[in-house]
C-alpha cells in the first residue's frame, strides 16, 4: 500500500528539492501544502497533489490532512514559529496523522545559543510530547547560504561573512532532502533526533580556497563582525528579527559552535555527506562561469 506523504513548506529551499525526489517514487502519494496552490498549480507536475493550507488557519490545516499518513514539516523561521508548530501538530493529532518528520536546527535546545536554537527546542519538544510517531532531522549550516553573497562572488570574487576563523560542518541542501526522505519513508529512524551535517567541518577561508580552485576565480573570504553584519541586512531591507538572528548565528559560528561532524547523512541516505568541493562543481560554478 502506498504511504501519503504531506510536506509542508513545500516551495522552499527544502521543500522544492524534497517533494520531486518524493514525487518519484512508487511507494507514496505526495501532498505539497501552499498558500497559493493556484499560483504553484505547474510547480510540481501531476504527480502531486496540492493542498491550500496556512500556519495561521488550523482550520485549513485540518482540510489539507484527510488520508496523509506522515508530515514532513517545515515551517519558516520568525518568532512565531512555536504557534505554527503547534497548529500543524494539533491538526495532525485531530486529523488521525500517525508520522511527523520535523526538520529543525542544529543543536536546538531550549537553552540554546540562539532565539533561533530556543525556538525550535521548544517546537521539538511539543513534537516530541505530542503522541506522534516522530524523527527530528537538526541540519547545521546550509551551504547554499553562498548563494546570498552571489553578487558580490560575480562583480568582485570575493564574499563577506561574519564566522570569523570558526569551523562548520556545513551541509548541502540536498542531503537534508534525501535523508527527510528516507525518515518519512521508513521506521528506521522513528524516535530519533539527529544532528545532520557535512562530512568535514571547514572555515570560511577554507571555503574561499574551495570556491577559487573549482571555479578558476581569484575568491576572497573577508571577515566581517557579527554587528557589522546585521548593520548590513538591516540596510539592505531585512527586518529586525532576521537581521538579529542572523548576526547571533554568525556570532555563535565565529566560535566554533557549528564544529559537529557525524555520520547521520550516511545512515539516513546510505551514501556520505556532501563535501563543498562537490557542492561548489554541482552547484556554484555554473552560476559564476
Amino acid at each position: 500500500m502506498k504511504k501519503t506523504v504531506m510536506v509542508t513548506g513545500a516551495t522552499g529551499n527544502v521543500g522544492s528539492i524534497l517533494v520531486p525526489i518524493l514525487a518519484a517514487r512508487q511507494d507514496c502519494v505526495v501532498t505539497a501544502m501552499t498558500r497559493d496552490p493556484v499560483k504553484n498549480a505547474d510547480r510540481f507536475g501531476p504527480a502531486v497533489q496540492l493542498a491550500n493550507g496556512s500556519f495561521e488557519d488550523i482550520s485549513t490545516l485540518r482540510a489539507a490532512m484527510p488520508g496523509v499518513d506522515t508530515i514532513i514539516l517545515m515551517a519558516p523561521p520568525g518568532p512565531d514559529c512555536v504557534q505554527q508548530n503547534r497548529a500543524i501538530i494539533d491538526a495532525a493529532i485531530q486529523s488521525g496523522v500517525k508520522k511527523i518528520v520535523r526538520i529543525s536546527a542544529i543543536k536546538a535546545a531550549k537553552d540554546g545559543r540562539t532565539e533561533n536554537t530556543r525556538l525550535h527546542g521548544e517546537c521539538d519538544a511539543l513534537l516530541q510530547e505530542s503522541g506522534l510517531t516522530y524523527t527530528i532531522l537538526r541540519p547545521n549550516y546550509f551551504m547554499q547560504n553562498i548563494f546570498m553573497s552571489l553578487e558580490t562572488l560575480k562583480a568582485d570574487n570575493c564574499f563577506y561573512a561574519g564566522m570569523g576563523d570558526g569551523r562548520l560542518a556545513m551541509i548541502d541542501i540536498r542531503d537534508v532532502a534525501e535523508s527527510a526522505v528516507t525518515a518519512a519513508m521508513t521506521d528506521q529512524f522513528d524516535g530519533e533526533v539527529l544532528e545532520i551535517g557535512g562530512p568535514k567541518s571547514i572555515n570560511f577561508s577554507e571555503v574561499a580556497e574551495i570556491l577559487s580552485d573549482v571555479t578558476g576565480r581569484h575568491i576572497s573570504y573577508i571577515a566581517v563582525s557579527p554587528d557589522d553584519v546585521r548593520a548590513s541586512l538591516l540596510q539592505m531591507g531585512l527586518g529586525e528579527w532576521m537581521a538579529g538572528l542572523l548576526a547571533e548565528y554568525s556570532a555563535a559560528y565565529g566560535d566554533g559552535w557549528g564544529d559537529l561532524v557525524t555520520d547521520n547523512v550516511d545512515r539516513l541516505t546510505g551514501h556520505p555527506a556532501r563535501n563543498f568541493r562537490e557542492f561548489t562543481a554541482d552547484c556554484v560554478a555554473p552560476l559564476l562561469s
